[in-house]
């Protein structure tokens, strides 16, 4: 795989890079963080004017065309920066929902409104007992009489939810609780009768919501594309969100790296650097070389990506594996290396923590998608010798 970047892709990551260093310094997201809201509208709508929120959609449909790479190229610098705003939850990920599982003007009119970035739309489509399964969904959609669906469940951790215009809520119409077959993706309004949001925030700050619907009714035209059949698209659009969740802490790792090699350069301990101690220059070297084998792993789950020659499962989970593994050991290696201060409010590498254990439990922790990694490398083994 060629890991240099085109002069397209360069000026892109130079962009964000520059982008976020002139409006999105770590004071600016400490306010924004402790005004309580953790979203800027306005910021939002700079990422449309910018492109970002339609990087990967194709031209037909709006967007600007790329792959995942110049998504990930994006989520890398937002991650370095700590950005609050949901870029991969409310951004790559429902417009990869909506690219794969939506049609004709439905499709149409719901990507312009997320690439604008004028509309905010939160994706619900985790339970409690999922932990990371796709497919598990035990939220109904039945049919009524006037052709309109009726929505009853529990959906949690919906990141955005409270600042969102609109939901799109993964419920079953038919099979069993974790049954691929049977799943619907469904557009509701978060104001509409019989939907209950209960608000958090995040250990990082995030906005998120956990989301209640009794008997919530919307008519047939707020289901994306056939109901029944949406688990292929749901699949692959959960696994471009985790690739691109990876690749922001990706960058949440490189700068904890810079940011504890320059605190050993400049904090003294006996009147001299503690840098120059041989023990603590072999620590940072393993971080540096953790931050390198998860940049590695999410180099191969984004060939996966774009490549689609079935290892896409594989490389999608051995990337979350192992950037979470390189992200744990690196963020707590930065706060212990900054002499434990690191953990407070006023240090950045300890929101690089915080961040690290948010992106653990998106879409399934690092132990469930070890465990899909090694089932799927088994399969693998078993058809070659078969």
């Amino acid at each position: 795989m060629n890991f240099d970047l085109s002069d397209e892709q360069q000026m892109l990551q130079d962009s964000a890079q520059r982008f976020v260093q002139k409006n999105y310094t770590f004071e600016h997201r400490r306010k924004l963080a402790a005004r309580g809201n953790g979203f800027s509208r306005d910021m939002w709508r700079t990422f449309g004017e910018m492109g970002w929120l339609g990087v990967a959609v194709p031209e037909a449909f709006g967007g600007l065309g790329f792959t995942p790479v110049e998504g990930a190229l994006i989520a890398e610098q937002l991650g370095r920066a700590l950005v609050l705003e949901p870029y991969v939850m409310c951004g790559v990920f429902p417009a990869a929902l909506v690219s794969r599982c939506a049609n004709g003007q439905q499709r149409d009119a719901l990507l312009a409104e997320i690439i604008s970035g004028e509309t905010v739309i939160a994706v619900a489509h985790s339970e409690r007992e999922a932990r990371g399964v796709v497919s598990h969904a035990a939220t109904t959609a039945r049919l009524v009489p006037d052709g309109a669906w009726r929505l009853d469940g529990h959906k949690t951790l919906v990141v955005g939810a409270p600042l969102a215009d609109r939901l799109i809520v993964v419920a079953r119409v038919a099979g069993g609780v974790r049954d691929d077959a049977g799943l619907g993706l469904f557009v509701v309004d978060p104001h509409a009768a019989g939907v209950t949001l209960e608000p958090y925030h995040l250990l990082d700050g995030t906005p998120a919501a956990d989301l209640v619907l009794g008997g919530v009714t919307v008519d047939a035209a707020a289901a994306l594309g056939t109901p029944g059949e949406a688990i292929e698209g749901l699949q692959a659009a959960v696994d471009e969100a985790v690739v691109a969740t990876c690749a922001e802490l990706v960058g949440d790792i490189d700068d904890t790296v810079e940011l504890t090699s320059e605190y050993l350069k400049t904090r003294k301990q006996f009147g001299v650097p503690i840098g120059s101690f041989q023990a603590l220059q072999h620590r940072i070297a393993d971080m540096a070389i953790d931050a390198m084998q998860g940049r590695a792993t999410l180099h191969r789950a984004l060939r996966a990506l774009t490549e689609d020659g079935g290892t896409r499962s594989v490389e999608v989970s051995g990337c979350k594996a192992q950037t979470i593994r390189s992200g744990k050991f690196v963020t707590q290696q930065g706060i212990q290396l900054h002499g434990g201060y690191g953990i407070t409010d006023e240090y950045k590498v300890g929101h690089h923590y915080r961040r690290m254990l948010i992106v653990d439990v998106l879409f399934g922790n690092m132990e469930y998608h070890l465990n899909r990694y090694a089932r799927q490398i088994q399969v693998e083994a078993r058809a070659l010798v078969a």
